[in-house]
């Protein structure tokens, strides 16, 4: 790891943070906590879902094709439909760590958290690559999902809101770690994984603004 940081420093980027594949969920919080545009996002994905299911329950409902406890067994149903779904997630986070140029990506699973993920081993991803490698699976799921919804009987048409809506949920870790980004995005950070470890890094450039003893900004000298 020792030369991508010498890379980085020598253009002027200095350690932001470091946290074991373990403790991503610190600043994965970090990012929930914070009210941005990815936290927003995955509110409103949620919203979204939890009409499509309003909506399709109302239609089922009012054709006489499903009643309420068969519609809420079939969302329901739509958990463990969505950790069938977890393979692909993961392969589409490694397809986009690919397309980026990482040769050596790596797959894993942190039970004690059911934590799985996606790391390509040293290899730097800035902010702008970071949000697309994150948010590619739900994106494709998410079309895979209003794809496959108009051509399933009704109890797929219960069964793929509720999948819909659990997979955003599992999606949270990387809207977090999205948000975790946007909050250093004006020092342009960057991230990378040391597989062989299990650790991830995070270098950004120098912070330009500091503040005085009047609460004011001033640029450093």
């Amino acid at each position: 790891m020792d030369h991508i940081i010498q890379k980085l420093e020598a253009k002027g980027y200095v350690f932001l943070s470091r946290y074991s594949f373990r403790e991503l969920v610190i600043p994965l919080q970090e990012g929930l906590r914070a009210s941005n545009a990815f936290t927003l996002m995955m509110w409103y994905f949620l919203i979204f879902g939890g009409i499509w299911a309003g909506v399709s329950y109302a239609y089922l409902h009012s054709t006489g094709q499903l009643g309420l406890p068969a519609f809420l067994g079939w969302m329901v149903a739509g958990i463990p439909a969505t950790l069938l779904l977890v393979p692909l997630h993961e392969l589409v986070h490694g397809w986009m760590f690919r397309w980026y140029g990482a040769k050596d990506v790596r797959y894993g699973v942190i039970w004690r958290y059911l934590m799985f993920y996606a790391v390509a081993h040293q290899f730097p991803v800035s902010y702008p690559q970071f949000k697309y490698i994150a948010l590619a699976p739900f994106v494709v799921i998410s079309l895979l999902c209003a794809g496959v919804y108009c051509f399933v009987p009704a109890e797929g048409k219960a069964l793929i809101p509720g999948l819909y809506i659990f997979h955003t949920v599992c999606c949270a870790g990387d809207f977090g770690l999205c948000a975790y980004f946007y909050k250093y995005r004006e020092r342009q950070p960057v991230s990378f994984d040391d597989a062989d470890n299990h650790v991830s890094w995070f270098y950004a450039l120098p912070d330009t603004n500091t503040r005085t003893d009047d609460g004011s900004d001033a640029e450093k000298s």
